[in-house]
């Protein structure tokens, strides 16, 4: 007790002549030293440290600082920073609500009320402190104004406002050059694909920040602009101040790209120690291995996997892709089985189309046995039957099956057996995603050539409309859908409105179409296959197959619906179910899907279009 008595006293009487100038105190004063000083008797010394701090307030009812660091040694003693929880919270805020009521204006007090605070009621604290700022230039340091614009920074980044982010962050930097916000900026720069303003920040002050986190952030985000010799030295200095920090798979990253795939390897061997990570480590190591390892080192990998994670192959996804590398690699019993479960799926796949194609045959065996055969008389010279139903619904199943298992296999996995795994976002999404749309469209064009005889292809080029006059409908469609789109959004609230989102639901698939193959590929793709296939199976194949037995008015409610189901988006159901109906009217009408087809391909190449040149 007297050794704080004595030092407190003896720092606060040093410092009382200076404690307006200086904007905190020092190592004896301040409420880190004292913080430090608690011992295993920690209520004990609290309160002891709190009675010094009082009898000095007492005695200097001037000094904000030493009334501040009262409240930061009250905010500080018992935070748990593992947790992130604070057992003084309720005291320590009721300190700086007090301090903060009866001095609004000290420069300190409000830099610290503003950083005990979030949200909204952090902004207006800082907007005060601007004020202050502006009125009282001269009281104001510029440390003490760079926290307040880089708290502002913060908060607008956090907003997505990275035009006044970008702002603060700069303006604290010129005012506080001894610290660095090269991060910070750096990362509002890649908000706004600026990449190479984003490494220029960060090479340009690339050892002034000695935070390993900080480092470690810089390295990883220097491996992914591409500067990997860089980012390998930072990640080395990270490890040796602390190894814990340093991420091995994004240095088995670095390794992959300099062509080093041995180190690569070995850095996500050491992942595959920790329990909590094992399976999601052990994937990353098969990856790498099925690439660029040797196929029985491949394998033994994968082994170790299943090992771990019995269901993590259980539709042998996996082991065909080690198939292919190599098909020398004998199957195990437990591989082999899984490959049969894969097999047995598919067959069982087969039975689902006749959840819907038996009602329909019944239900039309009912209705010929109670109504006049007038009613359900075809009305379309189309020649589809349920037969050809049943093998478009399973082709359309099948080709959904294989896409999830082909190409989001893992995050399939983990859906169904609740198997853990890592995903990270990367640049192979993109790829991803339109190689996923791309097989989607051509399997399912090719699936269409199934149920096209001789017999139906007249229907495919016939239309009591020119071409001409068709486009003409075309583009009246399109208006017409826009017009559908702006009275659907009353009545479905629609947020952040995007036209090219609601005019079709695949915006993210077509854009990274766009993004890897060109226009001319998401033109072919989006704006011909697409359509013509689509209409084949829904006003074609559904329609003509249903109006047999239910009659042309059920059958287009029929495959309008289904329509609508297939885009997977209930927000726009009523949409794709008047699109389909349009569309269908015109295949009955015109008779033929010439006209339907080309209406359906002016709308997605309009809405190509948008996302091409605006998103």
């Amino acid at each position: 007790m007297n050794f704080y008595r004595v030092y407190f006293f003896l720092f606060f009487v040093s410092q009382s002549l200076i404690s307006q100038i200086a904007p905190g105190f020092g190592d004896l004063g301040s409420h880190h030293y004292y913080v430090s000083q608690l011992s295993n008797s920690k209520d004990s010394d609290f309160q002891q440290i709190i009675e010094l701090y009082e009898i000095y307030i007492e005695r200097n009812p001037s000094n904000i600082i030493a009334e501040l660091e009262r409240c930061k040694f009250i905010g500080n003693s018992y935070y748990d920073e593992y947790e992130g929880y604070n057992l003084k919270y309720e005291e320590t805020e009721a300190c700086i609500k007090e301090l903060f009521e009866k001095n609004p204006s000290h420069p300190e007090v409000l830099i610290y009320r503003a950083e005990s605070l979030y949200g909204i009621e952090r902004l207006e604290i800082l907007d005060k402190a601007q004020e202050e700022i502006n009125k009282n230039l001269g009281n104001w340091l510029d440390i003490q104004k760079a926290s307040i614009n880089k708290m502002l920074g913060e908060y607008h980044w956090g907003e997505d406002n990275n035009r006044l982010a970008l702002k603060y962050y700069e303006l604290a930097q010129k005012q506080n050059k001894d610290s660095d916000l090269s991060l910070n900026i750096a990362q509002v720069y890649l908000e706004q694909k600026n990449e190479i303003l984003a490494r220029e920040v960060l090479l340009d002050n690339l050892r002034k920040d000695t935070i390993l986190w900080n480092l470690n952030n810089k390295a990883q985000i220097l491996l992914d602009l591409g500067e990997t010799d860089i980012a390998l030295e930072l990640f080395d200095e990270v490890q040796e101040r602390d190894s814990t920090l340093v991420n091995n798979s994004e240095m088995a990253k670095a390794m992959t790209n300099l062509n080093n795939y041995e180190a690569a390897r070995s850095f996500l061997v050491k992942d595959t120690v920790n329990e909590w990570s094992r399976t999601s480590s052990l994937q990353m190591l098969f990856n790498h291995d099925l690439k660029y390892s040797k196929s029985r080192t491949a394998l033994t990998s994968y082994r170790s996997l299943q090992k771990n994670d019995a269901m993590d192959d259980f539709f042998a996804i996996k082991r065909i892709r080690l198939f292919l590398k190599n098909p020398f690699l004998l199957w195990n019993l437990s591989e082999l089985l899984n490959l049969f479960f894969l097999i047995l799926s598919i067959i069982l796949i087969g039975i689902i189309p006749y959840l819907w194609i038996l009602p329909v045959f019944n239900l039309g065996l009912f209705l010929k046995s109670r109504t006049s055969l007038s009613i359900i008389k075809p009305k379309l010279n189309f020649k589809w039957g349920l037969k050809h139903f049943w093998i478009i619904s399973f082709v359309y199943l099948v080709v959904q099956y294989l896409l999830s298992l082909i190409f989001y296999y893992e995050e399939s996995i983990a859906a169904l057996f609740g198997v853990n795994s890592i995903y990270e976002e990367s640049e192979e999404d993109t790829i991803q995603l339109a190689n996923s749309m791309i097989f989607f469209i051509l399997f399912m064009a090719i699936g269409t050539v199934a149920v096209l005889k001789k017999n139906v292809l007249s229907c495919l080029y016939s239309s009591k409309l020119s071409v001409w006059k068709s486009i003409r409908l075309g583009v009246g469609f399109v208006i017409f859908n826009l017009i559908v789109l702006k009275i659907l959004r009353f009545f479905v609230g629609f947020e952040d409105f995007e036209l090219s989102q609601l005019m079709f639901s695949a915006t993210a698939e077509i854009a990274a179409v766009l993004k890897t193959y060109g226009f001319v590929i998401g033109v072919l793709s989006v704006a011909i296959i697409g359509p013509i296939y689509e209409e084949i199976i829904f006003r074609g194949v559904i329609l003509g197959s249903v109006e047999k037995h239910l009659g042309f008015i059920a059958a287009n409610v029929f495959q309008s619906v289904l329509f609508a189901l297939v885009h997977f988006n209930l927000t726009l159901f009523i949409y794709y179910v008047l699109f389909g109906l349009i569309t269908g009217y015109y295949a009955k009408n015109t008779d033929g899907l010439r006209t339907g087809i080309i209406l359906h391909a002016l709308n997605n190449f309009f809405v190509l279009v948008l996302i091409y040149f605006f998103l």
